[in-house]
């Protein structure tokens, strides 16, 4: 099977990948498996008479549409109710959006804020915990599991840690985008702690619309750590209390360094959208992009 994938990829001109990293060792691999001369210098595989290309193009997001989208009167609408139930009077939110898939790492981010909370009293009744996860793939019993596994320690944390009128994590399983959209705009920190995950694009789509200041805790191993990790808190996937310190770092850090970090971000981002990413890899093809529209 790997043989066979080697050879159906190096039928191309351009392999592309999402980050340099992916590229480097899909080069290894054919060197290592497919004896192949390869120049990591100039990130090519020679296959008989050819040259193939191993490039990196990291996917992106419409930064012009989802924002006119983040401004739509449901959109503000759901940001003004989170804003009331969670952050008036100084009270702060995370917020993850996922869907239930074990990659995720759901189930470690909860028992990272639940560590938060036993390290950090204070925190108790300030701090809450927003999860819009969509349910994934239910036909997989190894998914089902997980979500019961979600759903149990979300239960234990609220009971740790709840009190009349405080709930620490507010999961809505649900397929809600204007539900996404309010959360990015208002929270306070954004965690995607994944096990490992090509890019992740929800790290980029709350950096765009947030208007709160909020820090990005991300996950090390995720293809957006190479474009954002310089401004993130950075999560170590499998380190629970890590994790806990990391949000910690977050919440507490200087509001003026907070806006400058997600600022730099969103720049970032609204450089390197979704139209760059395509024009990259026609460019390499020797295609003109405005020529195959």
């Amino acid at each position: 099977w790997r043989a066979r994938l080697l050879a159906g990829l190096l039928g191309n001109d351009v392999v592309a990948f999402h980050t340099q990293g992916f590229a480097r060792n899909f080069l290894l691999f054919a060197q290592e498996l497919g004896g192949l001369p390869v120049d990591l210098e100039a990130m090519t595989v020679t296959v008989g008479d050819r040259q193939v290309s191993a490039r990196h193009y990291p996917i992106s997001i419409d930064v012009g549409a989802l924002r006119e989208l983040a401004t739509s009167p449901e959109v503000i609408a759901q940001a003004e109710a989170l804003q009331a139930d969670f952050r008036d009077g100084g009270r702060q939110l995370i917020v993850r959006v996922d869907r239930t898939d074990p990659s995720k790492n759901i189930v470690r981010g909860f028992a990272a804020f639940a560590t938060l909370l036993g390290d950090h009293p204070e925190l108790v009744g300030r701090v809450s915990f927003l999860a819009v996860l969509q349910p994934s793939r239910q036909d997989v019993p190894e998914y089902a599991d997980y979500l019961a596994e979600i759903g149990a320690e979300v239960a234990r944390v609220n009971a740790t840690y709840g009190s009349e009128g405080y709930q620490p994590v507010d999961l809505r399983l649900a397929d809600d985008l204007p539900l996404a959209l309010g959360a990015y705009r208002v929270c306070d920190v954004l965690m995607v702690n994944a096990l490992a995950d090509g890019m992740n694009l929800v790290a980029k789509e709350a950096l765009v619309v947030n208007h709160a200041g909020a820090v990005l805790a991300l996950s090390e191993n995720t293809g957006a750590y190479q474009e954002l990790g310089a401004f993130a808190v950075t999560l170590h996937p499998f380190d629970i209390q890590q994790q806990a310190d990391a949000l910690h770092e977050a919440l507490t850090m200087d509001p003026d360094q907070r806006r400058a970090r997600r600022q730099a971000a969103a720049a970032v981002v609204e450089e390197n959208d979704i139209a760059k990413w395509l024009a990259s890899q026609l460019a390499d093809l020797g295609l003109d992009p405005d020529q195959t529209r």
